[in-house]
Parts: structure tokens; C-alpha cells; sequence
């Protein structure tokens, strides 16, 4: 699945990246958003239920009431994304620290709902997607992309979620290994313009000391750039 030299991809615009958190599309897609002004940045689990919360938003927002601490983490993603030209959009499904809030029926039926609508709205000529590595909320979305952009006609593309595909590379390589079994995944390139990585991902101020304690190596790394994709082709 490794590539040391991918070819250049050049995406058919307009583009869409689905993002699984409030950060996830500039952690691993700072070089799509900033190829391609104008991008969808499709984030799925940035809801919040109307009430108190203990939890991870809660605690790297400083804010108790769920969407007190929602409203923080949009407006870090409303920042970054006008700082490269791309245009947020916010699903209101509930993340993981929420699940205590979620219907009791399998979630993904919810995801793939709320994707499928999406991509009837939009209309994307390319949709790019995570592989879905280790979070059951990145997983969710990976299965439900894959599932609902089949058969559509557009262009897919993968990209590896960072910070985890550095932290566990073998989680990737099983992961890649698990989709060709449906599909042909080629590795590509996609060439950017200039850009300052760095900058954009500390827009999201409440989620960078988290970040870096939990995976220190590994978000420095996804600092330096480290991005990788897949082109998703049928058989």
C-alpha cells in the first residue's frame, strides 16, 4: 500500500472533505483545502445535546454546557477554514462524548443518512474521505462515505486520519488492507500551493494541548505535513 513517490492527482472541483471532529479536515487535508479554494468542509459529528456535560469538549473548551462547548470548537473551525478559503459545514450528530445522548439504534444508520443528504445538496465532482483509523467516530464516517459515494460517478479519494496514522501506522496498513478488498486503492499526491500547516491547525486552540499530549511524536509530524491518499476505484 506504500508508495514512495505517488503520482500527482489533480481533483475535479467542486471538492468536499468529510471530517469526522472539528479539526479532523485540517489535520489531514491541509493540502486539499488549500489546492482547492472553495472546498466543503463537511464536519459530521459537530452537534451537542442542550445540556451539562463532563467530558473531553467540555474539558478542552472550558465550558460545561455541551453546546456552549460545541459553539467553541465551531468557531476554531469557522477561523481555519476561512484562513485557506474553504467553507465549513456542520452536521449536528453527536460525537463519541456524547454517546450517552445518541438513539438506541446503530449510529451508522443515522451517519449514512445525514451523508447521503449531504451529497444530494452539494453535489461534489470529488469526495474526500477518511480511511477511518482506531476512533469509532472515524470509522463511522469512513464506512458510511465509502457506502453512500458508490455508484455516483464522482471522483473518491482517502486520506489517512492524522494524528493517528503516524501514532499507529499498522492500524493504516490493516485498514487499507481491509478496503482493497472491495475496492483498488491507488496512492497519489495532491500538489499544493504554499501553506502553513502549522498555523492552521493551531486555529483550533482548544485542541491543540490535548493533541499533543496524548500523541506528542505524532502531531509534530502531522505539523511537518505527512499527508497521504487514495484514489478509490471501482472493479
Amino acid at each position: 500500500m506504500y508508495n514512495p513517490t505517488p503520482p500527482p492527482l489533480s481533483l475535479v472541483e467542486p471538492v468536499m472533505v468529510v471530517a469526522p471532529h472539528l479539526d479532523d479536515a485540517a489535520l489531514s487535508c491541509s493540502a486539499v483545502l488549500a489546492a482547492h479554494p472553495g472546498t466543503v468542509a463537511a464536519t459530521v459529528f459537530a452537534g451537542a445535546p442542550r445540556s451539562p456535560h463532563e467530558g473531553y469538549n467540555s474539558a478542552t473548551t472550558g465550558r460545561r454546557y455541551a453546546p456552549d462547548a460545541i459553539a467553541v470548537r465551531r468557531r476554531e473551525d469557522s477561523r481555519a477554514l476561512a484562513s485557506v478559503g474553504a467553507h465549513p459545514v456542520w452536521l449536528d450528530l453527536l460525537d463519541l462524548d456524547y454517546a450517552s445522548f445518541r438513539p438506541d439504534r446503530p449510529y451508522l444508520h443515522d451517519v449514512e443518512d445525514a451523508l447521503r443528504d449531504l451529497l444530494a445538496r452539494h453535489r461534489p465532482a470529488t469526495l474526500v474521505s477518511p480511511v477511518g483509523i482506531w476512533h469509532p467516530d472515524h470509522l463511522l464516517v469512513a464506512s458510511a462515505a465509502l457506502a453512500e459515494s458508490a455508484g455516483q460517478g464522482i471522483t473518491r479519494l482517502l486520506y489517512a486520519d492524522l494524528p493517528y496514522a503516524r501514532a499507529v501506522p499498522d492500524l493504516l496498513h490493516d485498514r487499507l488492507r481491509e478496503i482493497s478488498r472491495r475496492w483498488d486503492l491507488t496512492e497519489v499526491a495532491i500538489d499544493a500551493v504554499a501553506r502553513d500547516k502549522r498555523a492552521l491547525v493551531h486555529e483550533y486552540r482548544s485542541q491543540v494541548r490535548a493533541t499533543r499530549q496524548h500523541q506528542r511524536r505524532a502531531f509534530a509530524a502531522t505539523l511537518r505535513g505527512a499527508e497521504r491518499y487514495w484514489l478509490v476505484s471501482d472493479r
